[in-house]
């Protein structure tokens, strides 16, 4: 896929750059309050290789610790399944199997792997989760880039795509293998689902959950019908200029101009395209919008390496429902395009000072 390198368990790694892998993390508080029986709560806290946080409207029957452990211990249940850093995880276990080998994979793995296969066939192969050979060939492990070889590419070439689900499914089958799994462009946003899904269950009817870029908002803000979320700048990440409102709704962004290696003075991005096995090019950053986070995520990745070109009509004819912001690569002295879906109009806001920078298109 476009994919993204495995959530690490080493922040050292992820630091400076990686704090932008997915671009969206400015989040404007609307004001108000849950009522009389319930009270605001917010935490700070690495997972996944990220910084998470959150901000709560709990009930008078959860307590802040146990809403902040509920959070905790499901990213840290995805982490130990799904971390390609981590040598005992299902997923690196899974890429070191054996091709023709039946593995059974838990419901975390089966999760994903299903979506990966629903947007690998709908997008023709712009997502696929077994991009991992790519990454580290272009040194996004270690995070010393080096230019692969004609050789050594069509080799990473030929392990992508080639493994398949079967039973229930509930086992993968490797066809190759060098088939690598690496689903950093999709599992983040599962986890943050899952941990929606505790919350709510336990009275947590107001609050928003961020993954390192990844969002979910439970309901509207407090006292609110929505939530209005920033998007940073591809151009400076130091600044918000835009931003949407959304109700009960996951956003994702994915972007590769600050995850990147250098080579010979040149800045390659991570999200890599499966059809050419270099880093995918023609957007500055792909935002979704979807009702839930793994969706998000997948699709924000998907959107990213289809292009601007493909990737409206792609969402339009498989993905009617999700909304989308991408900013278009611009030659230098031209402004950057914004497109959005037009189920953003009305709810997509350019912050002042940036019509100089952006022109903004609502597509039909």
């Amino acid at each position: 896929m476009g994919a993204q390198p495995g959530f690490s368990r080493r922040m050292r790694v992820f630091s400076g750059r990686v704090s932008g892998l997915l671009l969206m993390v400015w989040i404007t508080m609307m004001a108000g309050c849950g009522g009389p029986s319930s009270s605001e709560h917010e935490f700070t806290f690495e997972s996944m290789g990220t910084m998470a946080s959150c901000r709560l409207t709990l009930p008078q029957d959860l307590s802040a610790k146990q809403a902040e452990a509920m959070v905790r211990e499901t990213f840290a249940e995805v982490n130990t399944a799904l971390s390609t850093w981590l040598p005992n995880s299902e997923i690196s276990r899974l890429s070191r199997a054996a091709a023709d080998s039946a593995v059974t994979i838990s419901p975390l793995l089966r999760t994903c792997l299903l979506t990966s296969q629903q947007l690998h066939k709908k997008s023709q192969g712009a997502f696929d989760p077994t991009a991992e050979s790519l990454l580290r060939l272009w040194g996004f492990y270690s995070d010393q880039g080096r230019l692969p070889g004609r050789a050594a590419l069509d080799s990473a070439l030929a392990d992508l795509g080639q493994w398949h689900l079967e039973g229930l499914p509930g086992r993968v089958v490797k066809d190759k293998p060098g088939t690598r799994f690496d689903l950093g462009g999709i599992a983040k946003g599962l986890a943050v689902d899952l941990a929606a899904a505790r919350l709510r269950k336990s009275g947590v009817g107001h609050g928003l959950i961020d993954l390192g870029g990844n969002l979910y908002c439970l309901g509207g803000a407090p006292g609110r019908e929505n939530w209005r979320v920033g998007l940073r700048n591809p151009h400076n990440r130091d600044e918000i200029f835009a931003s949407v409102t959304i109700t009960e709704a996951s956003v994702a962004t994915s972007g590769s101009y600050e995850r990147f290696v250098e080579i010979d003075g040149r800045r390659y991005g991570h999200i890599m395209n499966p059809a050419t096995g270099r880093p995918a090019e023609g957007l500055l950053s792909a935002t979704v919008i979807a009702e839930n986070g793994i969706l998000a995520d997948g699709l924000s990745t998907t959107l990213f390496v289809l292009g601007p070109q493909k990737a409206l009509p792609f969402l339009a004819e498989y993905y009617p429902q999700v909304e989308a912001v991408l900013v278009v690569l611009a030659e230098p002295a031209e402004l950057a395009t914004i497109r959005i879906t037009n189920g953003l109009k009305g709810r997509f806001f350019l912050h002042p000072g940036f019509e100089k920078q952006f022109q903004v298109v609502v597509e039909d």
